[in-house]
């Protein structure tokens, strides 16, 4: 319908004025999400070049990082904001050196974990620079989430898929734990291992069933180890998954 003069139609004006605005409201929407994203990416100074495109409520994500963290951060904060429903990511991440260098930082980056501890188990696998985790770890604190950070900000990691389970927290656990430790600690076998904050081998105790995993030097070590946590009051059954190396 064609609008008319201003004095042929007087009160009606409003009328014609809300049949022109939808699109322009819809323009004006998408150039303010647009800016809201950008000043969301903005706090981080790692974000700041990421490039910006809005559809409806589909945001596009392109450039390049240094991290799969900071990738995570820049969808993560992209969705945080209001009216984005979803994040569509072209992010782009430097490729590892190799996937052989990239495995021996990241099990730096686990080793050096100050709360990785004998109580705790991880394992994976990289492929292409995408890093597998899987483990289990005790509940004092968020291991889980601390561990995939510390991973997803190694250069070169192109993405983390986390199994890592957090073990329900329980004092009969706690105090299974600490007894096998103690009982290894006097042991002769372990002594040049008990002191060590990452000892090779690793005890795992979850609803009083102790699983030992990693690696032990010989028979001796290996029936030992399980030789105390068999004898350990209060242990329903334990399954030795140990690796002798000589």
């Amino acid at each position: 319908m064609q609008c008319q003069s201003l004095a042929a139609i007087g009160a009606r004006l409003a009328v014609c004025a809300v049949v022109l605005a939808p699109g322009q409201i819809a323009a004006q929407s998408s150039v303010e999400l647009e800016q809201e994203v950008r000043e969301a990416l903005r706090r981080d100074r790692d974000l700041r070049r990421v490039g910006v495109a809005v559809t409806g409520s589909e945001v596009t994500l392109t450039g390049e990082l240094e991290t799969f963290w900071s990738k995570s951060e820049a969808i993560r904060r992209t969705l945080e904001v209001e009216g984005v429903e979803t994040v569509a990511s072209e992010l782009v991440i430097p490729p590892p050196e190799s996937d052989e260098a990239l495995a021996e930082a990241v099990g730096q980056a686990i080793q050096r974990y100050p709360h990785y501890s004998v109580f705790d188990y991880l394992d994976g696998g990289i492929d292409t620079g995408v890093v597998t985790l899987w483990g289990k770890v005790t509940a004092d604190r968020k291991k889980a989430d601390e561990i995939f950070e510390r991973v997803a900000k190694i250069q070169g990691v192109q993405d983390v898929r986390s199994d890592i389970q957090t073990m329900t927290p329980s004092t009969a656990d706690r105090n299974l734990r600490r007894s096998i430790f103690q009982a290894v600690s006097r042991s002769t076998h372990f002594e040049r291992v008990s002191r060590a904050r990452n000892p090779p081998f690793h005890i795992i105790v979850e609803r009083s069933v102790v699983t030992l995993v990693g690696y032990v030097q010989g028979e001796i070590e290996y029936r030992e180890l399980e030789r105390i946590a068999r004898q350990t009051q209060g242990v329903l059954r334990v399954d030795n998954q140990l690796q002798r190396v000589q």
